[in-house]
């Protein structure tokens, strides 16, 4: 499984259609987004391929002027702890992203 973070930018009057275009996305979520058009949002893919075509598909719809990676954390076993397969899609995003945070901030790559 491959989790990525992603950045996009879009015009400010268009924030809820873009925000609502992701959201309805299967395998993308919105975490969150500022009144500039500014949105943080993870893509969640079977591979770095995968990923990076759904990337390509976020690029390309309407509204978005800009969609760029940010981060990503890659589960090369295909194995999850135990406290991230239970939880719920969304909240095993948030676990991952947190991790790659602290890994960060660790000067861990």
């Amino acid at each position: 499984m491959n989790i990525s973070g992603i950045v996009v930018a879009c015009r400010p009057e268009d924030l809820s259609g873009t925000t609502e275009a992701l959201d309805a996305l299967p395998w993308a979520e919105v975490h969150y987004s500022d009144p500039r058009g500014r949105l943080v949002a993870t893509i969640e893919a079977a591979d770095t391929d995968e990923s990076m075509t759904r990337l390509g598909e976020v690029q390309a719809l309407p509204r978005v002027l800009m969609a760029e990676l940010a981060g990503y954390y890659l589960d090369e076993d295909g194995q999850q702890d135990s406290a991230a397969a239970e939880a719920a899609p969304s909240e095993t995003n948030r676990n991952r992203l947190r991790q790659l945070s602290t890994r960060r901030e660790k000067g861990e790559s």
